[in-house]
């Protein structure tokens, strides 16, 4: 194997993996971070104070590195930075890193071999030479301003989320928050306890997750522990997944709480969740219900000088607006766009480039974590520039990215233009199966527990190190052993019989592999 000279650009959590398992494997890494730290957006003061993770720890948390001592819970930018510290000791690679350090151009050489890296770091531009650039810059780079009739007439402030910080700027003023990401869910709910009135616009009812759900009696599961990032819950049918969300929320609208029977009721007109993007942050419903928080769905007609006139005809005089609205793609250090992550190979390659130049990070899971993701593909990275891994040829490349962008946008099609959506339990296989880490999954005779935490347990990223390229074994096992049971025996036997008769039957709908694109 050749050692390559790679170059990554950002530090935060996917520039911190890829670094890793590219001088894992063996590479030469270098990564520039413009910030003077790691963490990316969690880094410092980049975000606002109170921000806490929408995805728990164990999901949160990279394969190879699961804070097992810590019990399950969600972490506070603050907790979430101290890890990624301890990720980057624990393998010892600071010396990777080199921070207040601009990346300005990134263009191929001449020659077509390489390519030539611009900096400045301390004022002073440098050009240097690498043979090849992982980007893993983030999607969090270029905030993304609606554009309204008479919003540049509007007197009051108008800022995007990433500019909030404190909720006591907004006290005693009228605010208009638009948009219902997981930022928005707290900022809206933060600013709403010290405005005078606080208003969320929205287009339409969008569908909300809660952090924690209740399985058993007594028994909390964080919502991505949960069956519902099971391999064995996502090889059911849509039906079951469609009638089990409907349940949920028919069960939340007889609720005696006002939080959550509002909750179902707004679940209710906004379609199946599988179906959608989700916002995995259910605060915003407490103060909607203490009318705190005014919704108004149907979307803006203008805005006027002192106020905005929503398309039902109703007017609120305002003072601030809040456009929690998410970001732009951006690339301002290549010489030619990216419009969508879709038409790159697994939303990493641009065909006719190839391993030479990637995109790490930029997959948005439906449910689990960015980080995993984005480890197991730089874990293909280090592979493919090894030697050890191939990339299809133009043509089959193109073809994957025909198939999986069809799957997708019919998989989430009351969603569609939400960027890089995946079914994480889906992906993360389809990628395990390039890389060669795909766990073996035991016969119900040979191993039951493991059979049993493999395919009925959350899809933990540890699962990944059982097997393949630079396998953890017995570290994987002993932490997937030991997490509990969400399911009781009886329930996991009865699918597992289930699914004995479907594949006798020949009934079964084949896996998703094929259908990602793995041949």
């Amino acid at each position: 194997m050749k050692k390559k000279h790679v170059c990554v650009i950002g530090a935060g959590l996917s520039g911190i993996t890829t670094t890793k398992q590219l001088v894992e494997e063996g590479h030469d890494v270098t990564c520039f971070e413009k910030a003077d730290s790691h963490g990316g957006v969690f880094s410092r003061n980049k975000v606002y104070d109170d921000l806490h993770l929408t995805i728990s720890n164990y999901f949160m948390a990279f394969s190879d590195h699961v804070p097992s001592k810590e019990r399950l819970k969600f972490w506070s930018k603050k907790e979430y930075f101290a890890y990624l510290k301890s990720y980057i000791d624990k393998f010892d690679i600071r010396d990777r890193f080199h921070f207040s350090t601009e990346v300005k151009a990134v263009q191929k050489n001449a020659s077509g071999e390489g390519w030539s890296v611009t900096i400045v770091s301390n004022g002073e531009e440098k050009e240097l030479q690498f043979d090849a650039v992982a980007i893993c810059s983030g999607h969090f780079q270029t905030p993304k301003m609606p554009k309204f009739m008479g919003i540049e007439s509007f007197k009051g402030e108008v800022i995007h989320s990433s500019k909030y910080r404190d909720k006591e700027a907004y006290r005693g003023k009228k605010v208009l928050c638009i948009g219902l990401g997981e930022s928005s869910s707290d900022i809206t709910s933060e600013v709403s306890s010290t405005a005078d009135r606080c208003i969320l616009s929205l287009r339409r009812y969008q569908a909300v997750a809660p952090r924690y759900m209740a399985f058993q009696e007594d028994t909390y599961f964080t919502i991505d522990t949960s069956w519902l990032t099971s391999r064995m819950v996502n090889r059911l049918p849509k039906t079951f997944h469609h009638n089990a969300a409907k349940k949920i929320f028919k069960k939340y609208e007889k609720s005696n709480n006002p939080d959550l029977r509002i909750r179902g009721s707004w679940l209710m007109k906004s379609g199946s969740p599988v179906n959608q993007a989700v916002t995995k942050n259910e605060r915003i419903f407490k103060p909607i219900a203490d009318g705190k928080v005014i919704p108004n769905i149907g979307g803006i007609d203008h805005f006027d000088e002192t106020g905005v006139v929503f398309k039902d005809g109703t007017r609120e005089e305002l003072d601030a607006v809040i456009c929690c609205t998410g970001y732009q793609l951006r690339f301002p250090f290549l010489d030619f766009p990216i419009e969508d992550m879709r038409n790159l190979y697994k939303q990493i390659f641009i065909p006719g480039i190839g391993e030479t130049l990637s995109f790490i990070g930029f997959v948005r899971p439906q449910q689990g974590g960015i980080p995993v993701i984005a480890e197991m593909q730089a874990r293909y990275l280090s592979l493919l520039l090894s030697g050890k891994r191939q990339l299809p040829d133009i043509d089959g490349m193109s073809k994957v990215i025909k198939t999986d962008t069809e799957h997708w946008r019919k998989e989430y099609h009351l969603t569609p233009d939400v960027p890089s959506l995946v079914n994480y339990c889906h992906y993360m296989d389809a990628m395990a199966e390039l890389v060669g880490c795909l766990p073996e999954t035991p016969t119900l005779v040979s191993n039951p527990k493991l059979r049993f935490k493999l395919m009925h347990g959350p899809q933990f990223a540890a699962q990944y190190r059982l097997n393949g390229p630079h396998s953890k074994p017995e570290e994987s096992r002993k932490f997937l052993l030991s997490f509990p049971d969400i399911s009781t025996k009886r329930k996991m036997l009865a699918h597992e019989f289930w699914l004995t008769y479907c594949k006798l039957m020949n009934r079964f709908p084949k896996w998703r592999l094929r259908t990602l694109g793995v041949q």
